[in-house]
């Protein structure tokens, strides 16, 4: 079976600097969903750049691949990747209000991706709204009028319209109470689900990242240390992935 992601030796790096990113290597299989954890500055939000072709010069892929359903296009030129996102991979940012127009109104931005779909059924943007619990009047909102939470809904509902194969959600829940981080990460498995795609589930925060991923990539100073299930964390021999299991298990404990 073929790979939705395949990295290998993935480097990033400006010139005449040691590599940011050190020699990721990773597979996400189609349907899976996978938690990237680290501490901050760790590398995290750069591999999902990295990843969505969106490095900005002096950055740069220096080594190694990205392959999509076994098709390399880590090197490929803008255009390919503007070509890709959206339909094939799509990220969803910690700062959802870079990811919309703010002069658009919901409705129109999620009709143009319905478009974008060939979905012509008239309903694609009621239904998605409903998949993730936004009311239909949402639709008429600006997104400036929209809370964080209910932004990173919208952006998983454009996500549904669209159908990629890998989704990539970059801290979605940072800043969130509790309740708006239960209805984003609720429906972030409802996307999953509903379309299968493959889903990397970006966060410092292995309490969310249990919520929707099975298998856990462990980060520290640019590279992977450790791919597990989260309960094995524990006892991983990389010092990073134990702190991390240590620290939420202090967390949880005093809840």
């Amino acid at each position: 079976m073929v790979n939705a992601l395949q990295v290998s030796d993935l480097t990033v790096s400006t010139p005449g600097t040691k590599p940011l990113l050190n020699g990721l290597e990773f597979s996400i299989r189609s349907g899976e969903r996978v938690g990237l954890v680290g501490a901050s500055g760790c590398g995290k939000s750069l591999a999902a750049a990295a990843l969505t072709g969106l490095l900005r010069p002096p950055l740069a892929l220096t080594h190694g691949t990205i392959r999509i359903d076994g098709q390399d296009i880590g090197d490929a030129s803008p255009r390919v990747w503007r070509m890709h996102r959206g339909r094939r991979i799509f990220q969803i940012f910690q700062s959802p209000s870079t990811a919309l127009t703010p002069t658009r109104r919901i409705g129109p931005q999620l009709a143009e991706a319905a478009r974008i779909a060939g979905d012509t059924s008239g309903t694609a943007v009621e239904r998605a709204l409903e998949t993730v619990s936004l009311a239909p009047h949402v639709a008429g909102f600006f997104p400036y009028q929209l809370s964080g939470g209910m932004k990173q809904r919208v952006l998983i509902a454009m996500a549904l319209i669209l159908r990629p194969n890998i989704l990539i959600a970059d801290e979605p829940t940072t800043g969130l109470d509790v309740l708006t981080e239960r209805d984003v990460l609720a429906a972030l498995n409802t996307m999953a689900d509903e379309t299968g795609a493959a889903l990397l589930f970006i966060s410092h925060d292995l309490r969310a990242v249990a919520e929707v991923a099975s298998r856990t990539l462990v980060m520290e100073n640019g590279r992977l240390v450790e791919d597990a299930p989260i309960a094995e964390l524990a006892q991983s021999k990389a010092p990073a992935a134990r702190q991390l299991a240590k620290a939420a298990d202090a967390l949880q404990a005093a809840c």
